[in-house]
C-alpha cells in the first residue's frame, strides 16, 4: 500500500480570484512531492511525500492514496507544474524544422523505442531543445486530478539558474543527476542509479575526470545530501577544491524539513 511520509503545512492564501501559489507536482517511479511555493514571497508554503509500496506497480494505487489523503490536493493554485523526474530524456540541438518525428528517433535511439508515451519538447536557450516523454497512463491519472497541469522535466530546472563553473551533484534517495559546467557551458546532463559508495565515486570521478583537467581545481556543489549517504560524500568532496552543501533554505517548510528530517533528501525538492 501507498504511504504519506511527510506534510508539513502553512496557511495557502490564494483565492479564485487571486492566485498566488503554485504547485509543483515532482514524479519519479517511486513517489510523488506536492511542493507549494509562494509566488510573491519566493518561499515554500506546504510540502508532501507520497510512496509507493515496493509491491506497487505503476502509480493508480499512489494517486488514488494521495486523492484520499492529501490536504493539498483540493487547494487553489494559479499554475500547476507536473515535474518529471526521469532518466529518459536528452538535451539536443534545436532543428530548423519542428518535426517532432525526428526527436522522437534521437531519444529512441539513446534509450530504444516505448509505447504508450507521449513526448514532450521544452526550448532552452536559442538553439537547444530538452527532449522527454511522459507515459500515457500516469499522464491520464494526473491529469484527473488537475486538468490545468503542464509536463516539465526536473532538467529544466538545474538549468535555469546561472550556475557557475563546477559540478553540481542532485542526490535522491535511489539515484542521482550530475551536472557539469566548464567555461561557463553545460558540459554533462545525466542520471545514475545510486549503487555502493565506491561505484558512486568512481562513476563521479570518471564523468569530472573527462570534462576537468584536474577536479583539484573545480568545486563541487551537493544538493540533498543525508546522513545515509555521509560515507559516499566523504569520499568524493576530497578529489575536490572545495564543496558545499546545499540545504533547503526558501521559507518555514524548508527550515522545518531540515530541523526534523535530517535523514531525508529534500532539498532537491526546493530548486524551482
Amino acid at each position: 500500500m501507498a504511504k504519506k511520509k511527510i506534510g508539513i503545512y502553512t496557511e495557502l492564501i490564494s483565492t479564485f480570484n487571486n492566485k498566488v501559489e503554485d504547485l509543483y507536482l515532482i514524479v519519479d517511479k517511486e513517489g510523488i512531492v506536492f511542493s507549494v511555493k509562494n509566488k510573491l514571497s519566493n518561499q515554500f508554503v506546504a510540502f508532501e511525500h507520497f510512496v509507493n509500496n515496493g509491491e506497487n506497480v505503476g502509480w493508480h494505487q499512489l494517486i488514488a492514496y494521495l486523492q484520499n489523503n492529501s490536504k493539498l490536493i483540493q487547494s487553489i493554485f494559479d499554475q500547476i507544474h507536473f515535474v518529471w523526474n526521469n532518466p529518459r530524456f536528452i538535451m539536443t540541438q534545436k532543428m530548423n524544422i519542428q518535426d517532432t518525428l525526428l526527436y522522437q528517433q534521437e531519444i529512441d535511439l539513446v534509450y530504444g523505442s516505448v509505447s504508450d508515451e507521449e513526448l514532450y519538447l521544452k526550448p532552452f536557450g536559442e538553439d537547444k531543445m530538452i527532449v522527454f516523454s511522459v507515459p500515457d497512463a500516469l499522464s491520464t491519472l494526473l491529469s484527473r486530478s488537475f486538468p490545468l497541469g503542464k509536463w516539465h522535466h526536473y532538467v529544466e530546472y538545474t538549468l535555469t539558474n546561472s550556475d557557475e563553473n563546477g559540478v553540481y551533484l542532485y542526490l535522491f534517495e535511489n539515484n542521482y543527476f550530475l551536472k557539469l559546467i566548464k567555461d561557463c557551458k553545460t558540459q554533462l546532463l545525466n542520471y545514475y542509479s545510486l549503487e555502493g559508495d565506491d561505484q558512486n565515486c568512481y562513476t563521479i570521478l570518471n564523468e569530472c575526470k573527462n570534462v576537468f583537467d584536474n577536479t583539484n581545481l573545480v568545486d563541487i556543489k551537493i544538493i540533498g545530501v543525508n546522513q545515509l549517504q555521509d560515507s559516499f560524500i566523504n569520499a568524493v568532496v576530497p578529489y575536490f577544491n572545495t564543496y558545499e552543501l546545499l540545504a533547503n533554505s526558501k521559507g518555514e517548510v524548508a527550515a522545518s524539513l531540515n530541523k526534523n528530517y535530517p535523514n531525508h533528501i529534500y532539498a532537491t525538492y526546493f530548486i524551482f
